[in-house]
């Protein structure tokens, strides 16, 4: 994004898990969501003052760090819900920003939304998922439901990450969307296509989403390929131990667990492919973190082309046995390796990197400004 004059609008995301990015040695595990505000916030700082309202994790009430200031709320899934509320209007009332920004589930975002119009600013949605839009809004309470709804009537910008979240709210909802896709910046070294060692899985280890059992189901029947397993634990304790039971009993599966954010590049870089068995997902930061270095996703269920302009981009159409073949293929062939790296890569170096992404996202928050 090229430099711009600082203005005195103040921004301020609410985003409790991204703290986990100021604090990388930390035990805090945000996802993609946070993993985008830290890069956009990183960027915007430019042209707006960047505030995120983060959980309760032992820091101060207010800390500032990476040029971005970040007020405590409440400590997620343990304090009381009342507590929850008022710790976080609190929290929203110190940035004393000119527009709030909540990405995500359409539960707080009813929340926030009440907040911001309470304390007599501006307000924007994010999307995080296809399910906010989806299913999510199905799963709230009456009340919440309404809220939901007039939030995004009332919302002075609503930000979706691709073309079919915007048409499903304008289906669902009547309301519109300016489509910003996630970015990432671009990768300053490549590994050899003829150097990739292995076949790479990275997320968080929950069966209905994420599925890595199918992984290993693949490294299963690919006895002759390399695989690498990479994410932190996911709600059930059972599931966590019978992936990481049957990771062990592998003999062609390296288990990783959890990977430091700023160490986990170097994984993408050596990986012949990044394989994803999610059931769903919005715009996965995972598929721009192997783009970035020519390293091709294969996908079961999650179209890759969907982020790509339309191209083909190893898809399976949720056949195993597709993907398997995919697979062996590019383990067997270093020129199919280049053919897919290299066009996912000029791909995201022309569409996808975070500049690209914070100059519309600049756009879109002035808008809101306006």
């Amino acid at each position: 994004m090229s430099p711009a004059v600082h203005t005195d609008d103040a921004v301020c995301f609410v985003s409790l898990p991204a703290y986990g990015y100021f604090v990388p040695d930390s035990d805090i595990a945000p996802g993609g969501a946070e993993r985008q505000l830290y890069l956009l916030g990183q960027e915007l700082q430019s042209e707006f003052d960047i505030h995120i309202v983060v959980g309760d994790y032992g820091q101060p009430l207010t800390v500032y760090r990476d040029g971005i200031t970040l007020h405590r709320a409440y400590t997620p899934s343990e304090d009381p819900v009342w507590w929850q509320t008022m710790a976080l209007l609190r929290a929203m009332r110190r940035a004393d920003a000119d527009v709030y920004v909540y990405r995500g589930f359409p539960r707080k975002a009813a929340v926030t939304y009440g907040m911001a119009r309470l304390l007599g600013t501006r307000w924007v949605y994010n999307l995080a998922a296809d399910r906010n839009v989806d299913s999510h809004p199905d799963q709230l309470s009456s009340p919440l439901s309404v809220l939901f709804r007039r939030s995004l009537e009332d919302a002075d910008g609503i930000i979706a990450q691709t073309p079919y979240q915007r048409s499903r709210l304008r289906e669902r909802f009547g309301v519109d969307a300016t489509v910003v896709p996630n970015g990432y910046s671009p990768a300053e070294e490549q590994t050899p296509y003829g150097d990739r060692e292995y076949f790479l899985w990275v997320g968080r280890l929950e069966r209905a989403q994420k599925r890595p059992h199918r992984f290993l189901q693949l490294a299963e029947a690919l006895s002759n390929c390399a695989f690498v397993l990479a994410g932190p634990d996911g709600s059930s304790e059972a599931y966590n131990e019978r992936i990481a039971r049957r990771a062990s009993e592998l003999d062609n599966v390296t288990n990783l667990g959890r990977v430091n954010p700023d160490r986990i590049h170097e994984w993408y870089r050596r990986a012949t492919a990044l394989v994803s068995t999610s059931a769903h997902e919005g715009f996965p930061n995972t598929f721009l973190e192997a783009w970035r270095y020519g390293t091709p996703v294969l996908s079961l269920d999650i179209d890759p082309s969907r982020f790509l302009r339309g191209q083909e981009a190893g898809f399976a159409h949720g056949e195993f046995e597709t993907l398997a073949g995919l697979v062996q293929m590019l383990d067997d062939s270093v020129d199919c390796r280049r053919v897919f790296g290299d066009h996912v890569r000029e791909e995201f170096e022309a569409t996808l990197t975070i500049s690209e992404t914070a100059t519309q996202y600049a756009e879109a928050l002035r808008a809101a400004l306006r």
